[in-house]
């Protein structure tokens, strides 16, 4: 028996490995090899992942179109539903990092049809791309990163928790290398002395508190910060970017700055590294004046730190207006993504609640925009026209609305007695009920006899406070006891 399945299997993978292309190959396969379905299924599936390794040489269309062919015989019922889902994992291990980028499209393309699938399979397309993104180069693979993480967006809601930073942690591996010393070599090309490797030194070393802005909580670090950010905007704005010539998209994009001490001078001058630096400067400031649910307790601005961040984000703001090209309209969409940046924090604050609006928000907002039509009363007529049947019966079963509530029909309060009448005979000493039946045990009862007695016998309560080492249940009985007492006196009968 497993000599049988081995040797099928074999045949799977060599006829996937070159004729079978299109799922009439893969039907004719099925209907003429021996076995039952479910053994052709599980044959199937090893024969589609083995016969990966001879199909990854070919063109990445050729690459694409086998994987296509698993999804197609999955969906057919001919392989398991998981099967496409590791076949294209496999494809991925085998590739090069410039096919993987290729064959891509294809996930791009069924992206719409990925979003729909179980969520174990959504969470293999997870690990797809994790793996990839592990992978890439942080600053050579950028556009590939990014889209991976716009397939991962589309494919999974918005509010999927393994994509969001729930706690607030920081990259601190993230480090920021430059030079410690002055090369005696390197000559700044400027006739300013402020454009020194002191100011090298301080531009750079802003970084780490970006890195880590909860050490800012420490006086000294504060104040160090304070003075680099003070400083670097003196220099921006002393040293202003004159320039017109508009950048191409492809010049515009760095994933990091190079920090060497020789491209100083000509940073300072470029547009996009001011807007670099002082954009991260802004962030860092929303971070330290939000309302940050993981944020460190003792990171609390005072007011004078707080009037300090509220100046030196106008100042930041007009030096970006004042940085070409389009520096107004650049400073308008920077003040908007911060804007909805706050928004996003605010709904991690309240737990990640659900995005989708629910039936009845769905029609609150539909009413909004309804106005209905409010027809005038009739105050001269005798009866109420409420623009509903059962209203208006309901309405005018009484023309006096006072005298309605006053009716006695409308008391539903028991008399003392009445209520009680039960109790007082289970209490007898003649009764022949047991303590454990007693209704003064059930503490519904009970709190509806205090709430009874609270309303039409207040002076009973007297008692109770005079009786504080009884329970309430034994207080309720003494009670009882005595309102049969007084009944039976008031009304002639016999006491015990």
């Amino acid at each position: 028996m497993a000599g049988g399945f081995r040797a099928l299997c074999d045949d799977y993978v060599t006829k996937l490995g070159g004729s079978v292309r299109t799922m009439t190959d893969i039907q004719a396969m099925q209907s003429t090899s021996k076995g039952t379905d479910q053994e052709k299924k599980t044959c199937l599936d090893v024969a589609l992942r083995k016969a990966v390794f001879s199909r990854v040489d070919g063109s990445d269309e050729d690459v694409k179109s086998y994987i296509d062919l698993s999804f197609q015989s999955s969906r057919a019922g001919y392989s398991s539903p998981t099967t496409p889902f590791f076949v294209l994992a496999d494809v991925f291990d085998c590739l090069t990092l410039e096919r993987c980028a290729n064959v891509f499209c294809y996930v791009e393309e069924k992206s719409g049809q990925f979003a729909k699938e179980p969520t174990g399979n959504r969470n293999m397309i997870l690990r797809l791309c994790n793996d990839l993104i592990r992978r890439c180069s942080k600053s050579i693979n950028t556009h590939f990163c990014g889209r991976i993480q716009i397939i991962l967006a589309k494919i999974f809601p918005i509010s999927e928790r393994s994509g969001l930073n729930l706690q607030s942690h920081f990259n601190l591996e993230n480090l920021t290398e430059f030079s410690s010393t002055h090369d005696e070599d390197v000559s700044m090309e400027t006739d300013s002395k402020e454009i020194s490797f002191l100011f090298y030194k301080t531009l750079w070393s802003i970084q780490d508190y970006f890195r880590n802005p909860n050490q800012i909580s420490n006086d000294a670090n504060w104040k160090k910060m304070e003075d680099t950010v003070n400083e670097i905007c003196r220099i921006f704005e002393n040293y202003k970017h004159e320039g017109s010539e508009q950048v191409s998209k492809d010049e515009a994009y760095f994933a990091k700055f190079l920090t060497s001490e020789r491209l100083l001078t000509l940073q300072i001058l470029d547009s996009n590294f001011r807007r670099h630096i002082l954009v991260q400067i802004l962030t860092l400031f929303q971070y330290l004046t939000g309302d940050i649910k993981f944020k460190p307790n003792k990171l609390v601005l005072s007011e004078p730190r707080k009037f300090w961040i509220r100046d030196t984000t106008n100042n930041i703001y007009s030096i970006l207006t004042e940085t070409p090209p389009d520096g107004a309209a650049f400073v308008k969409h920077i003040k908007s993504v911060l804007k909805y940046e706050n928004k996003w924090s605010r709904w991690k604050n309240e737990g990640c609640p659900s995005l989708t609006k629910s039936a009845v928000d769905k029609m609150k907002q539909q009413q909004k925009g309804v106005r209905r039509t409010v027809r005038p009363m009739d105050f001269t007529s005798e009866k109420y026209d409420l623009g509903n049947t059962t209203l208006n019966d309901l309405w005018n079963i009484c023309p006096d609305n006072l005298a309605a509530c006053q009716d006695s029909n409308r008391n539903f309060t028991p008399e003392t007695y009445k209520f009680f009448e039960e109790c007082i005979e289970q209490l007898e000493p003649d009764s022949g009920v047991e303590k454990q039946y007693y209704l003064t045990n059930d503490t519904a009862f009970v709190w509806r006899s205090l709430r009874l007695l609270a309303q039409q016998s207040i002076p009973y309560f007297q008692h109770i406070q005079n009786t504080k080492n009884l329970t309430l249940t034994d207080n309720l009985q003494n009670i009882v006891t005595i309102i049969g007492k007084e009944y039976k006196k008031d009304n002639g009968m016999e006491c015990n």
